[in-house]
């Protein structure tokens, strides 16, 4: 459960920052997060609805396990999604979330209509906000699915959200206070490289067409 920690702490760093930032002010504008504890339910929110996710992404794969070579494939995938990604937190390739665009806007402009002055309301925002698309999500979902088992699956994308609430929580400081996030992009590009390629040969290995590496006991692909 390394791979999501450190997706959901560095790829938030980089990626959530600048993406979530309007999310954190459309939020602001509603009474109830005058109630810091709004914040709480909201962020609770999110990650029930990726750990709700998760669990779905798990049973996808762990239906298609019957295939032949299936976690082969999904490792793969993630590679590819990883490393298009890395590319896109240093500005190589354009951010995923332009092929959302649309449903973003349309997403923004439905939660700036929301209003309501009770908790319970905050928990419901964000298991909302958990369900806009964004490319670091989509990512964490296929190593999900790699895991080709329910309960793996919920628990990465519960890890996963629990590792975002730290950089959502600073968004405001972060944004005044980092004149560049070309280091921490640049940093989170690196790890995210790092797992892209360690799932990667996994998915090689698993095919045949490289050893499995052993690291000790640890099987490192």
């Amino acid at each position: 459960m390394i791979a999501p920690l450190f997706l959901g702490l560095l790829g938030s760093l980089g990626h959530c920052v600048g993406m979530c930032s309007a999310v954190i002010l459309i939020f602001d504008r509603q009474p109830i997060f005058q109630n810091k504890f709004a914040w709480f339910f909201a962020h609770a929110g999110r990650v029930t609805t990726y750990s709700l996710l998760g669990l779905l992404a798990g049973a996808l794969g762990q239906t298609l396990w019957s295939f032949d070579k299936l976690q082969a494939i999904l490792s793969i995938l993630f590679a590819v999604i990883a490393f298009y990604m890395a590319s896109a937190f240093i500005g190589l390739t354009p951010s995923p979330e332009i092929l959302f665009s649309g449903s973003i806007q349309r997403w923004g402009k439905a939660m700036r209509g929301f209003k309501s002055d009770s908790l319970s309301a905050s928990y419901l925002l964000g298991l909302l906000w958990g369900l806009l698309p964004c490319g670091l999500v989509l990512t964490a979902l296929v190593m999900a699915m790699a895991s080709t088992n329910i309960v793996q699956g919920a628990l990465t994308m519960f890890i996963f959200g629990l590792a975002t609430i730290p950089s959502l929580f600073m968004v405001r400081w972060l944004a005044n206070k980092m004149n560049s996030r070309f280091w921490p992009r640049s940093f989170a590009s690196l790890v995210m490289m790092f797992f892209g390629f360690q799932f990667a040969m996994r998915g090689f290995a698993s095919l045949g067409w490289v050893d499995h590496l052993m690291l000790g006991s640890v099987m490192f692909w």
